[in-house]
């Protein structure tokens, strides 16, 4: 039986991917700070004939992380999938941010994905040497790409999570493990509970955009692990959204071009 190791599992959107891959016959380690929600989260994986099993992990602390590669290999003896989903949002301008701010988004959006990759690499190796290839995917956001005004701090982390995934994914490659970046736009979940704001404005904007989304914690679990099987470098849970992407890229890259000449 494969390993997948989800952070942020206890609820919302990392307890759908926790839920898809127990369907997919996985054994899943949910890692949260949430001990009661993330226990039972795991009784009701069990409770439906999977296998599961919680460990408390704070992603803002690296030995956390640590701990929580020998309690996988110790407890399944392999991870086959690792799931950096835990983190926060947050609203406001950039002179509405403050340092503090910016350092919360940083360490628990961004530094939580580089802690998790670090810590897991050497057992994704050992793992995918073993059999198939393996992967990670890092949750980021598709206001990592539009860069909506008024989420300065959160739209340059999760742009920083898709850098850093991008370029893990050729460091990683020819090791048999393949990295993506989910990019889901806003849909139904508990984002705005733990979001840090100055605007109830932008709050509630946020959860209009969710109301009116069609996509759900399920259908965006899915897409991810769909993803992560097609070997998809960015993860899109929307089409138009994707052909948003597309155009804005495209020109970019025709802009940098005119510009390098």
């Amino acid at each position: 039986m494969k390993t997948v190791v989800v952070t942020g599992a206890a609820s919302g959107l990392g307890k759908a991917i926790a839920n898809h891959y127990a369907k997919l016959n996985y054994h899943i380690i949910i890692a949260d700070i949430q001990d009661e929600a993330g226990q039972t989260a795991v009784n009701e994986i069990v409770n439906a004939g999977g296998k599961a099993d919680y460990f408390h992990c704070d992603i803002s602390k690296i030995d956390d992380f640590s701990a929580l590669v020998n309690f996988t290999e110790h407890t399944t003896g392999q991870c086959n999938i690792l799931v950096n989903n835990a983190g926060v949002a947050a609203s406001g301008t950039l002179l509405e941010s403050s340092e503090e701010e910016w350092q919360r988004l940083i360490e628990l959006d961004l530094m939580s994905c580089v802690r998790g990759a670090k810590a897991f690499i050497p057992l994704l190796k050992k793992s995918a040497s073993e059999g198939s290839p393996n992967a990670i995917a890092n949750v980021a956001s598709f206001a990592g790409v539009a860069l909506m005004p008024g989420m300065m701090t959160y739209n340059v982390a999760k742009a920083g999570v898709i850098a850093f995934s991008e370029t893990l994914r050729c460091e990683l490659k020819r090791d048999n493990i393949h990295v993506a970046a989910a990019c889901p736009s806003f849909f139904k979940t508990n984002l705005t509970s733990s979001m840090i704001s100055s605007d109830p404005a932008t709050i509630k904007r946020v959860e209009g955009w969710m109301e009116k989304s069609s996509l759900t914690a399920e259908s965006v679990a899915k897409d991810i692990a769909d993803g992560l099987n097609d070997k998809l470098s960015l993860i899109f849970s929307d089409k138009s959204m994707k052909k948003t992407y597309g155009r804005i890229t495209w020109f970019y890259y025709k802009f940098m071009r005119k510009l390098l000449r």
